[in-house]
Formats: C-alpha cells, sequence, structure tokens
C-alpha cells in the first residue's frame, strides 16, 4: 500500500490559491462542501459504504476550527476533512492515496465553485458601493 503527502499538499495550496480564507466560509458553504463530498464518496468504489457524515463539527468558526468526517461499512466518524485552528487543512489522515482521493477531488471541485462564488459576490459587493 503507497501512501503520498503529495495530492493533499496540492489541495492545501490550491486553497492557498484561491485567495480564500476560513473568514470567508459560512455554515453554507461547509454544508455546500459535505454535500459536494458526499457525491465523491458515494460514487467512489473504493470501499462498501462509503459515505459523508451528516454533522459538521464547528468551534468558534472562522477563528476555531471544522471538521467533516466519513465513514464506511466497517469505521465511523473518520476524519473526511478538518481545518484546523492553525490554518492546516487536513485530509483523510487516516487514509491510502485511493481512499483519500474522492475526498480530495470533491474538495477541488467545491473550492472552484466556492472561489467563483465568493469572487462574484465580491465584485457585486464593490459595484453597489461604487454606485
Amino acid at each position: 500500500m503507497s501512501y503520498s503527502i503529495k495530492p493533499r499538499n496540492d489541495a492545501r495550496k490550491a486553497f492557498l490559491d484561491s485567495g480564500l480564507t476560513y473568514a470567508d466560509l459560512s455554515r453554507r458553504d461547509l454544508e455546500a462542501l459535505r454535500s459536494v463530498l458526499g457525491k465523491h464518496l458515494k460514487s467512489a468504489e473504493t470501499m462498501k459504504g462509503y459515505r459523508i457524515d451528516r454533522a459538521i463539527r464547528v468551534v468558534d468558526w472562522p477563528r476555531g476550527w471544522a471538521a467533516l468526517t466519513c465513514s464506511a461499512y466497517y469505521f465511523e466518524k473518520r476524519e473526511a476533512i478538518t481545518f484546523g485552528q492553525e490554518g492546516f487543512i487536513g485530509f483523510g489522515g487516516w487514509a491510502d492515496d485511493s481512499n483519500v482521493a474522492p475526498i480530495i477531488s470533491g474538495f477541488h471541485e467545491w473550492l472552484a465553485d466556492t472561489a467563483k462564488a465568493k469572487s462574484f459576490e465580491r465584485s457585486a459587493m464593490l459595484e453597489a458601493g461604487a454606485a
């Protein structure tokens, strides 16, 4: 079984490059991430019953941390994605490369959509303020 941190580090870099911060992310954004991850985990053929958990754990957001967990037929509530208090984003720390792949691909999909939406919101706010 191989394990590489490169896909995880690439996802962390993508978040940094997006210009988003935790302060930009609302509860609704985290719920959208949960939805996208749910789609990716459900369609993954890596293990039976792979799914995102319904609960999103949020502590003192956005200064604190938030966690989304996943389950499968033989485990419950393992890390899917954690937005750590110091800015570190964890991706399935328990998982090998094949089992973390749907988490990372879902994160990239969500990140692209969220960054685009936030950019549009900022532009609209600037235009409204300039009028």
